[in-house]
């Protein structure tokens, strides 16, 4: 027993290691074309065109959920907790996909046809910009594929299985970067039409990886499953059930979220406009703000962000099989590494924000967003890792307390403090809300932790912020 546990301990560090390696790698790829993809985009359409598109993807964001996020979570979370072994195990963990599969495709098809044929109300009465209504009806076409991709993905993150989803990922940003910047200058396409080929080009990168990830998957079959039922009819009821259970449990929690996230988006350019700004002037300050400097500071979190998605099947195989010093392990080391970048990328940002934002978009305001939002960092990537982590041991309800009570701090700030001080108290709630939320989920965690307070918090962020000063004062930038 004892060397099957030591077996199995290697086997998930060594898989959770190289997981997260070629996740990152193509995490950092897609941000990288993502990057420029903006800096080519802000050109070409002008900010408050860029707010407009940026808009959309609120609808975006919720139908996904509806559609694709729960599922996708509960079928990695659901196959990583199979404990069984062999053909059985294979058996299993395909009529789950398959369950989780029919269940998207069906939502993801109503939604696309509920946001085509509505999509006048929804821009005008939800978006409160009438203007979304031709992007969404091009957006919505996505779903379905989206929503297949989301599946199989979910499938190779429950084996642990990373390299597929990473290459989905980076033929998705390729198809979707390339057909944009390939129609835009081959029609000379700027301001709405270059917008409409924009929102195009999301639904062909999605299409793409799509495509990719089915090829994949039925290339995947064991051979061991060649002419065989996948299970009983009976036991395929059964775990049926555990899917949907799970799939609408998670579902219900990230719509909340979705929902709220959607309003957070929503009430800043409104807020703005009750501030004193004119539309375009609140929406160009929108597109800023959420379409470049957010993006930019979330850049670097392509390793926590791929540490954290690989983190949660493999704690949930170690809760199942009651490893308590491998997640102890798990929990400890991630903070570490999620603390590290967060201290580096503070002091880079806080002191060089200003020359990025005007070297690479032209945009003071861009650069001011980017010093301004330095300070979230370390809380945002300790947040994620931490957040993925308490999913894995089964608590999706402490994480959507915490999410929602982070969220309500951003959204009273916004609400009440914005039309009356600026877009400064918003940025104060995000960091406030950031800040809260990671506090009380290392609070929840503190007995799985073995860090220093000296060491992993206080001499890295002193020695981060000394050297940003050293760089900045020699002229580096």
């Amino acid at each position: 027993m004892e060397i099957n546990t030591k077996f199995n301990t290697q086997f998930l560090k060594g898989t959770l290691v190289r997981g997260t390696l070629v996740l990152t790698f193509a995490g950092f790829l897609t941000r990288i074309i993502g990057f420029f993809y903006r800096v080519f985009l802000a050109d070409l359409m002008g900010e408050a065109l860029l707010g407009i598109y940026q808009l959309i993807f609120s609808v975006y964001g919720i139908c996904f959920t509806i559609y694709g996020a729960g599922i996708q979570t509960a079928i990695s979370q659901i196959i990583a907790s199979n404990t069984k072994s062999g053909e059985e195990k294979q058996k299993k963990d395909r009529s789950i996909f398959l369950c989780g599969l029919s269940l998207s495709l069906l939502l993801a098809l109503l939604l696309s046809a509920f946001v085509f044929f509505f999509s006048g109300p929804i821009a005008a009465h939800f978006l409160l910009e009438p203007a979304c209504s031709t992007y969404l009806k091009i957006l919505c076409l996505l779903f379905p594929f989206c929503g297949v991709s989301a599946c199989i993905n979910g499938y190779f993150f429950g084996k642990k299985q990373a390299k597929v989803p990473a290459i989905s990922q980076i033929i998705e940003q390729l198809a979707r970067v390339c057909s944009v910047f390939l129609i835009c200058m081959l029609f000379h396409a700027r301001g709405t039409f270059s917008c409409k080929f924009a929102t195009a080009g999301v639904v062909i990168g999605e299409f793409a990886a799509c495509v990719y990830n089915v090829i994949k998957l039925l290339r995947a079959k064991d051979p061991k499953e060649s002419g065989k039922e996948l299970l009983p009819e009976k036991t395929v009821a059964k775990k049926s059930h555990s899917l949907f259970f799970l799939a609408g449990t998670l579902t219900g929690t990230k719509l909340i979220l979705a929902l709220l996230h959607s309003a957070e988006a929503i009430f800043i350019p409104a807020a703005l406009k009750e501030y004193g700004y004119t539309g375009s002037e609140a929406l160009a300050l929108f597109g800023v703000f959420s379409g470049i400097a957010l993006p930019f500071i979330l850049f670097p979190a392509s390793l926590t962000n791929s540490f954290a998605v690989m983190l949660l099947p493999s704690i949930a195989e170690a809760h199942a099989n009651g490893y308590i010093k491998k997640i102890r392990s798990y929990v400890t080391k991630s903070s570490r590494y999620s603390l590290i970048p967060g201290y580096f990328f503070t002091a880079l940002f806080l002191f060089f924000g200003n020359y990025f934002g005007t070297a690479f978009f032209h945009s003071k305001d861009a650069g001011y967003f980017i010093t301004m939002l330095s300070f979230l960092c370390p809380f945002l990537y300790l947040s994620t890792t931490l957040t993925s982590i308490i999913n894995g041991l089964g608590k999706t309800g402490l994480t959507f307390f915490i999410t929602t009570s982070g969220l309500a701090v951003k959204l009273f700030f916004l609400i009440v403090l914005v039309p009356k001080t600026g877009i400064q108290a918003y940025l104060f709630g995000m960091l406030l809300s950031q800040i809260l939320m990671t506090v009380w989920e290392w609070y929840y965690l503190r007995n799985y932790m073995e860090l220093s307070v000296k060491k992993y918090f206080f001499y890295p962020a002193l020695f981060f912020l000394l050297l940003g000063t050293i760089l900045k004062s020699r002229g580096f930038f």
